[in-house]
């Protein structure tokens, strides 16, 4: 029955982004809308500022919370981020913008940049849909794993990754600046694990 589900998902959304014209990537709980230009960036902004501004400050406190959001996840450095392969997308329902998913084919993995949820949307299956669908970029880019990097205290995250198949590779501290460091576990999934 599981398997039956996870097929219905994967066959219900539509991976018609090889043209890279998809208006929109209609899913069973939630939609993906493209996010490509500059005024596209200018409208994620705000909702990456509420997200982070509810989910980080308990995690690394509010001063490297607003340091990352102006040095990682400004309109700037999305846009940059895009220039350089990233695909970004807003998760909407209802044509409201409920979260955001970036990610990034790389050479041995797909990397998994951004997956976000407003508080309201987090345990609604919204997030087992975006796993499905980036597992199926990551099998039409010829990968055959994905990869995350998830703050180590970010325990709810990590069990949302755990239940999808994860398993921690490697823990890495990474200085950014201004004071501050990333912990984080590195996390990666193999095509084809089942749940």
């Amino acid at each position: 029955m599981k398997n039956d589900l996870k097929n219905d998902m994967k066959n219900n959304l539509k991976y018609d982004l090889e043209t890279g014209n998809a208006d929109v990537i209609a899913g069973l709980k939630a939609d993906l809308r493209p996010v490509r230009s500059e005024s596209d960036i200018a409208g994620l902004v705000p909702l990456v500022r509420a997200i982070w501004r509810e989910v980080f400050p308990p995690i690394i406190g509010e001063a490297q919370t607003e340091y990352m959001l102006e040095h990682y996840q400004s309109a700037e450095s999305i846009g940059r981020e895009i220039a350089g392969g990233a695909r970004y997308f807003r998760v909407e329902r209802g044509g409201a913008p409920i979260g955001y998913l970036a990610y990034e084919i790389r050479e041995d993995w797909l990397f998994v940049s951004k997956v976000y949820l407003a508080a309201a949307e987090r345990g609604k299956g919204i997030s087992s849909e975006l796993f499905a669908y980036l597992e199926r970029q990551a099998e039409k880019a010829g990968k055959d794993r994905l990869h995350l990097h998830v703050n180590r205290r970010n325990e709810q995250a990590i069990a949302v990754y755990r239940h999808r198949g994860f398993e921690v590779a490697q823990a890495v501290v990474t200085d950014i600046g201004g004071g501050f460091a990333m912990d984080d576990y590195h996390m990666e999934k193999a095509l084809g694990s089942e749940l």
